[in-house]
């Protein structure tokens, strides 16, 4: 192939490789053209190597050029392999030594003529740009004569068109003589050139063209003007034939952008392209960069400052993605830190080495600037917060309240990234204050999720099943919906809270009340990690009632798995089914703020005593100055009239099974017939019998009909029970024992005991009708004695039993 570059020597582009001459393709039609294209007609090659011949074709086989030449004559040629067009435009190709014609020095091996089988004109069409100054170069050699010269224009139109344009005319002869020297025209500038410059006959012809049209594509090329012999089927040979402007440049796209991993950017990074000729030693493209992303911590550019420039080698371009496109060279700096979406703003700057135009469209718009996005693939994709309150309530909105905090479950969760088929794409620990980023995220992934696991992913397997530690569970969900990665992945959010514990609580041993009586169940409690102690005021569910009680709460029958807010402790009470020595036993969790329950239910266990029970039995124990020590066993089954009669159901108060200490009652039950004058002794025996301690044992005794209380019968007798010194003593009271432990005055005073007489005002309401007097003992009174506990039988224990007596006249 012809070294084209050799046509600008005279202008200092110098000599470059011929290899770098690029030809049009097919997909030249889509770009400008800013030079001559196949310069040298060295495409197609035609005949044999070696071979002296020509050919005549038609114009769609020479890469790059067009003709204005008729079908006036069927093409001929004599190269090995030619085939007649038949009758087309003909361009005509000889190859070097045919009929004794040789290219120029160092100029391939192929040249055309211009007149073929008439005058006519080779050109391409060439976009020109207003007011530009065009560089040409050719070489011209007449065919049959060395002293007369075949003469041609250079002209930018069509010779057949009256309105172009004639720049220069050129006259060669064979033996490259130049009969006249260039005659420059419309503003041209063509140095003087010598005879057979370029060798072979052949003269380089050049200089410079100034374009004053309107910006447009124009044919641009030499029309035969005349030959030597007048044959216009003989004559002008041309060669190399070159014709330029400044090239075209602009950006390949206004936008591109990847993901920061992308360090040096392949994906869509700006372009530069470029339409038309550069010289020698290159060019220098000049690019400032601007925008959101800051130079030195998001990317940096080849000379470190906002501009620099990007170098376009010596060639001549078409434009071709493959040869005709510059990467911008610069880098994208990675730190592994969430910035969001960042814009780097590339624009090409002024320049005499080149036009930014438009490489598509003839003097259209260019693409000046373009902007690079950096898409942030470090993710801060969420956090995982302690939703104390449960305000997600099993969404991903409102998760964060007042002053909740994040956490990692103790260390213990990690966020995975995984695509539609579950497969982990990145996988990261959360951190301790719950927050969790992602590095190096792949874009443009659609319907990707995140989940919460206390097992690490592994990036290309199956992601592992979302979970939480023991005793944590989730008040969003664990796995977020689908999304797309093609913006910032943020406030991906979770919620999740501890569990509360409940106490167990074993209550201190009560009295069983009896009947429908209800008695108050301990205090519930418990703890929670974020609510602190849980009791009064709280939630509490009962999860399981007792077998053998009914619980309520504020007097309404509590249902299993009820839960009771705003829990008041004095409103949660019992009622046992059994009115005797039982364990009450249910289940109870505490309910947190979040409404999350222990799954771990505590157990409530109340102990309870049986009934307490006082059983009274009273006998005439002395007659005048007789003791009556009898021991007689009460009985219902026999007559009224019986000495041992005694009504249902106290028959069975005497009786041994009721842990009466061993013969400790004594006296009769009827002691038959007194007359008035006779002094009667009453004892009124008390045992307590149930399974609980009695309290606030009081015992009232009215004196019976057709007697009078002797008001005197202990007087002198010690010991006292706090009365006041001298007062009559009428009263005596043993406690566990069989003789009285002290003596009570008939007054009321320090002591235990008081005499009512007949209808006095104030005595108790349990004496019933006052009509005869009234002996009244406080059996118990703090601090001598609180209460009286279960008799265990054989005396014991010793204050679980005794008696109040005092005597009275027959009247």
């Amino acid at each position: 192939m012809k070294n084209l570059w050799q046509n600008f020597n005279i202008f200092g582009w110098g000599l470059i490789g011929a290899t770098l001459v690029l030809q049009p393709t097919s997909a030249q039609a889509q770009y400008i053209q800013r030079s001559f294209l196949n310069p040298g007609f060295e495409s197609p090659v035609f005949g044999s190597a070696g071979e002296q011949c020509y050919v005549q074709v038609d114009q769609s086989l020479i890469l790059g050029w067009s003709t204005t030449h008729g079908s006036v004559k069927a093409g001929t040629g004599n190269c090995t392999g030619y085939t007649s067009p038949g009758l087309v435009p003909l361009i005509e190709i000889w190859t070097s030594g045919f009929l004794g014609a040789n290219t120029a020095t160092n100029a391939g091996n192929q040249f055309a003529e211009l007149n073929a089988e008439e005058a006519s004109e080779l050109y391409q069409n060439i976009c020109l740009i207003k007011d530009e100054t065009i560089t040409f170069s050719f070489l011209h050699r007449g065919r049959s004569s060395a002293t007369v010269a075949d003469v041609a224009n250079f002209l930018i139109g069509l010779n057949t068109n009256p309105t172009s344009t004639i720049f220069g005319t050129f006259s060669t002869t064979s033996s490259g003589t130049v009969t006249a020297q260039p005659v420059a025209q419309n503003g041209a500038t063509i140095p003087t050139v010598t005879n057979n410059n370029a060798g072979n006959g052949w003269v380089r012809y050049s200089g410079t063209v100034p374009y004053t049209g309107a910006s447009g594509n124009q044919p641009v090329g030499f029309a035969a003007v005349s030959t030597a012999g007048g044959d216009n089927t003989v004559g002008n040979f041309l060669d190399e034939v070159q014709f330029a402007g400044l090239p075209v440049v602009e950006f390949t796209a206004s936008s591109g952008g990847a993901a920061e991993l992308e360090t040096t950017p392949t994906t869509n990074p700006p372009k530069l392209r470029i339409v038309g000729f550069v010289p020698t030693g290159g060019i220098s493209v000049p690019i400032s960069v601007s925008g959101t992303a800051v130079l030195g911590i998001d990317f940096t550019t080849t000379s470190g400052t906002s501009t620099f420039n990007v170098t376009i080698p010596a060639g001549n371009y078409d434009g071709s993605d493959a040869t005709s496109v510059f990467t911008i060279p610069f880098t994208v700096i990675n730190n592994n830190v969430p910035q969001g979406v960042r814009t780097i703003l590339f624009t090409i700057e002024t320049s005499d080495s080149f036009f930014a135009k438009s490489t598509t469209t003839c003097g259209g718009s260019p693409t000046i600037a373009s902007d690079y996005t950096i898409y942030d693939d470090d993710f801060l994709s969420g956090k995982v917060w302690n939703d104390a309150d449960n305000s997600a309530n099993g969404t991903f909105t409102n998760i964060n309240t007042g002053s909740e905090t994040g956490t990692n479950a103790g260390n213990l969760l990690n966020a995975i990234l995984v695509d539609s088929n579950n497969t982990v794409l990145k996988t990261t620990t959360v951190a301790a204050d719950g927050t969790y980023t992602f590095i190096n995220v792949p874009l443009n992934q659609s319907n990707v999720k995140i989940l919460l696991s206390t097992t690490a992913g592994t990036v290309g397997n199956t992601a592992p099943t979302a979970s939480l530690p023991p005793n944590w569970v989730n008040t969003s969900p664990l796995t977020t919906a689908a999304f797309n990665t093609d913006t910032n992945i943020s406030s991906k959010d979770f919620g999740i809270e501890q569990l509360p514990d409940t106490n167990n609580v074993i209550g201190s041993t009560k009295k069983n009340p009896g009947g429908t009586n209800t008695v108050q169940v301990p205090t519930l409690s418990g703890t929670d990690p974020e609510d602190g102690n849980l009791s009064s005021g709280n939630s509490f569910k009962i999860v399981s009632l007792p077998n053998n009680g009914t619980l309520y709460y504020n007097g309404v029958a509590v249902t299993a798995n009820q839960v009771i807010t705003n829990y008041d402790p004095t409103k949660l009470t019992v009622d046992p089914n059994i009115d005797d020595l039982t364990t009450i036993a249910f289940t109870v969790a505490a309910v947190d703020k979040a409404a999350k329950e222990d799954p771990t239910p505590a157990t409530v266990n109340m102990s309870l005593t049986g009934k307490a029970q006082l059983i009274l039995v009273k006998r005439i124990t002395r007659i005048n100055s007789q003791n009556l020590t009898d021991i007689v066993d009460g009985r219902s089954d026999v007559s009224s009239n019986a000495a041992n009669y005694v009504a249902s159901s106290h028959d069975t108060d005497d009786d041994s099974t009721n842990k009466w200490p061993t013969n400790y009652l004594r006296g009769l039950i009827n002691a038959g017939i007194v007359k008035p004058g006779d002094e009667l002794e009453y004892t009124i025996y008390f045992l307590s019998n149930g399974l609980a301690d009695v309290t606030s044992v009081q015992i009232c005794d009215l004196v019976p009909t057709n007697t009078t209380f002797l008001p005197t019968a202990f007087n002198g007798m010690t010991p006292s029970d706090g009365g006041l010194p001298g007062a009559d003593q009428g009263i005596a009271l043993g406690l566990g024992s069989s003789t009285p432990t002290a003596y009570l005055t008939n007054a009321q005073d320090g002591d235990r005991g008081y005499f009512y007489t007949a209808n006095e005002s104030g005595i108790p309401s349990s004496c019933g009708s006052n009509t005869n007097g009234a002996v009244v003992v406080k059996i118990t009174r703090s601090p001598d004695l609180s209460n009286l506990p279960p008799a265990n039988g054989s005396g014991t224990p010793a204050n679980s039993y005794g008696f109040v007596r005092f005597r009275a006249r027959v009247k």
